[in-house]
C-alpha cells in the first residue's frame, strides 16, 4: 500500500460518506414530526444525527449490514454509492492516513451537527509534534499506545499512521458516541484498537509503553472513586488522571497536552509532590501560540515518567517557535529529541 496522499481519494471518501449519510438521515425521517410545518425545531430534536447516519452506512460498507429506509428507492441509491467507492478504492488502492483525512471533515461535520465544539478535536499539527515526541521516547518495535482522552481518535490516529513501528491502541472514552465512531473509524483504517467505554479511572489497562493524551479539564466528582488526591479534595480531573495512570506497570512514558493553567489548579501543591514521589517531569515545552486563536487558550506539552527522580533535578523547559520559523523550529526540537533520548 503506498503512502502517498491521493487527495482525489479522500474527497471521493468524505463526498460518498456525505452523500450516504443525509440520504440515511432523509429515508428515516418521520414525517409527521420532522415537517417544517408542524414541528417548533426550539423544542422538537431531529430522529438522528449525522454521527448515527454514519456509522449505519460505515456498516454497511465493512460489513454488508443491513440499511433500512422508509423508502426502497433511496435505499438502493446508498448501497449503490457505497459499493461503488468500494470498487473505486480497490482499483486505486487506499492508506490509512487518506482514510483518516477523509473521516477527519466527517468528524468536523458531525461536531458541528451534534453542537460538540471542535477543540475537541486535536489538531494535526500538534498531533504531528505529539508523534515526533512519542519517536524519541519510545524505540521499541511494537508499541502499546494509551489515549484515555480518546474521543474520535484523530490525536490517536495520526500518531498511528506516522510512526515506522507497529502500533497496537488501548482507549478510552466514556462517551458512547464518541467511542462508536472512533471504533468504526479504526475499522475503515484497519488499526488495532482496543476501545473501552468506561469511566478510565475505573480501570488500570497493562503492558502499556506510552501514554498520549490531550486531556479533558473538568471538575471530577465520583462517590465511588478513591485516591490518595481524592480523598485530599482534589476534583482537577487532569490531577487525577495523571495519579491514576503513574500507577502503570513497567518502564512508561507520559506525553500529555495541557492547559496554559495547569499547574494553577486548586490541588496543585498536592499533585506537585505526588508528582515527586511518583514520577519525573522530563520536560515541560510550550507550543507555538500561533497555533491559538487566543493566547489565554495555548496549550503546552508535559513529558513525564514513572519513575522518580533521585536528585530531582530541575524540569527542561522548551519553547517551540512559529512554524514559519522553520529553522529555529527544527533547532528545537532537535534539542528536545537530544534530552529525551538521554
Amino acid at each position: 500500500m503506498s503512502n502517498k496522499i491521493n487527495n482525489d481519494t479522500i474527497l471521493k471518501i468524505v463526498d460518498t460518506f456525505d452523500e450516504c449519510a443525509m440520504l440515511y438521515f432523509d429515508g428515516t425521517t418521520d414525517e409527521l414530526y420532522e415537517n417544517t410545518d408542524v414541528t417548533n425545531y426550539n423544542v422538537e430534536k431531529p430522529h438522528t444525527n449525522f454521527f448515527e447516519c454514519l456509522l449505519k452506512c460505515a456498516g454497511y460498507f465493512l460489513d454488508g449490514d443491513e440499511i433500512k429506509v422508509d423508502e426502497e428507492k433511496i435505499e438502493e441509491q446508498i448501497k449503490q454509492k457505497l459499493d461503488e467507492l468500494k470498487e473505486y478504492l480497490e482499483k486505486t488502492g487506499v492508506n490509512s492516513e487518506e482514510v483518516r483525512r477523509a473521516f477527519l471533515l466527517l468528524d468536523i461535520k458531525g461536531f458541528k451537527n451534534v453542537n460538540f465544539p471542535l477543540d475537541l478535536i486535536t489538531p494535526d499539527a500538534i498531533a504531528i509534534i505529539l508523534t515526533e515526541l512519542v519517536k524519541y521516547s519510545c524505540a521499541k518495535e511494537n508499541i502499546n499506545l494509551l489515549d484515555f482522552n480518546f474521543g474520535v481518535g484523530n490525536l490517536a490516529f495520526t500518531i498511528v499512521n506516522h510512526l515506522e513501528q507497529d502500533v497496537r491502541l488501548i482507549g478510552f472514552d466514556n462517551h458512547s458516541l464518541m467511542a462508536s465512531v472512533a471504533t468504526m473509524k479504526a475499522n475503515m483504517m484497519n488499526t488495532m484498537l482496543d476501545m473501552y467505554h468506561e469511566d478510565c479511572l475505573d480501570f488500570l489497562p497493562s503492558e502499556i509503553d506510552v501514554v498520549v493524551s490531550d486531556i479533558a479539564t473538568y471538575n471530577y466528582e465520583n462517590a465511588l472513586y478513591h485516591s490518595p488526591l481524592y480523598e485530599k479534595g482534589v476534583r482537577y480531573f487532569p490531577y487525577l488522571a495523571i495519579e491514576h495512570f503513574l500507577e502503570l506497570k513497567g518502564d512508561v512514558t507520559y506525553i500529555y497536552l495541557i492547559d496554559k493553567d495547569f499547574f494553577s489548579q486548586k490541588g496543585n501543591d498536592l499533585f506537585k509532590e505526588m508528582l515527586r514521589e511518583k514520577g519525573t517531569i522530563k520536560s515541560l515545552i510550550a507550543l507555538p501560540e500561533n497555533f491559538f486563536q487566543n493566547d489565554t487558550f495555548t496549550k503546552s506539552i508535559l513529558v513525564l515518567s514513572n519513575t522518580p527522580s533521585v536528585d530531582h533535578a530541575s524540569t527542561e523547559v522548551f519553547v517551540l517557535p512559529p512554524l514559519k520559523d522553520t529553522n529555529m523550529f527544527l533547532s528545537v526540537m532537535k534539542k528536545i529529541e537530544e534530552h529525551l533520548k538521554k
